[in-house]
């Protein structure tokens, strides 16, 4: 069956390179955005609204996709450079089938639980919208290796860390770039997690083909809680003030920047 938002395709286009998205969810949608036009001095007329951008429309929103080898790297592109260089977005909803041309990102959140696929969200917006033509085929998506999240694929300092469940990433671009790092973890006496507030090096590598390294993490928060099994679980969240380094490994084992 296909609803709205789900079981359709989306085709991201960057450098003129077409690459199939597989993703678990889609809410962009279009609003109309009008501004006031005030009446001409000495004339009682009321406001009119005129239309801003192209037709008036604003595109926002946001995707949802799992990480696998065949749209790793032009999504790590994106993470990389999305706010700054335009790219467009292809939607079949099967009924409506839609390009987005000249959207940017706004920002996006990296995340995965252990031993599950890791997803990302990434969230655009922009301001033209139209119809496709029909003869317009859509990127064919081959099924691929999906990035998972173990044990180990976070380390701390240099050292990897067995005690980490759940984490979130998120970059959000706007007049600053703002990126937290969320861990969850239950609480153990030899964590090096444990009473340190700021963390020089952090690394995310998911795969062996993703890395995100991180410097300067600095703790905004820290919750804890009992579960049934009476075990501490803990969250900290960290702004990361240092870099936030995408990275890729190629096929000689080389890690640089996504290409």
């Amino acid at each position: 069956m296909y609803i709205y938002g789900s079981e359709c395709t989306l085709t991201l286009i960057r450098d003129d390179r077409a690459t199939a998205i597989p993703y678990s969810l889609e809410t962009l949608r279009e609003e109309r955005t009008d501004v006031p036009l005030d009446p001409l001095v000495g004339y009682i007329l009321p406001l009119s609204m005129i239309p801003v951008g192209a037709a008036g429309v604003k595109v926002i929103g946001c995707c949802v996709t799992r990480l696998c080898i065949s749209s790793l790297k032009p999504l790590a592109s994106l993470m990389t450079d999305g706010y700054t260089q335009p790219f467009i977005l292809l939607l079949n909803r099967i009924a409506e089938r839609r390009v987005y041309t000249g959207v940017r990102l706004t920002g996006w959140e990296l995340r995965a639980s252990r031993d599950e696929s890791a997803y990302l969200r990434f969230d655009v917006e922009g301001r033209e919208a139209a119809d496709r033509d029909h003869t317009t085929g859509d990127a064919s998506w081959v099924q691929s290796e999906t990035l998972k999240f173990f044990d180990g694929d976070i380390s701390v300092l240099g050292e990897p860390s067995c005690n980490i469940y759940r984490f979130s990433l998120t970059r959000i671009y706007g007049d600053a770039i703002s990126t937290i790092l969320q861990l969850h973890y239950p609480l153990k006496e030899d964590d090096v997690l444990n009473n340190v507030r700021e963390l020089n090096d952090v690394a995310i590598t998911l795969g062996d083909s993703l890395r995100v390294r991180m410097t300067n993490a600095v703790l905004l928060s820290f919750t804890a809680k009992t579960d049934n099994a009476e075990e501490i679980l803990v969250v900290r969240r960290y702004r990361i003030d240092g870099i936030c380094l995408v990275e890729v490994r190629a096929e000689d084992g080389v890690w640089g920047a996504p290409r």
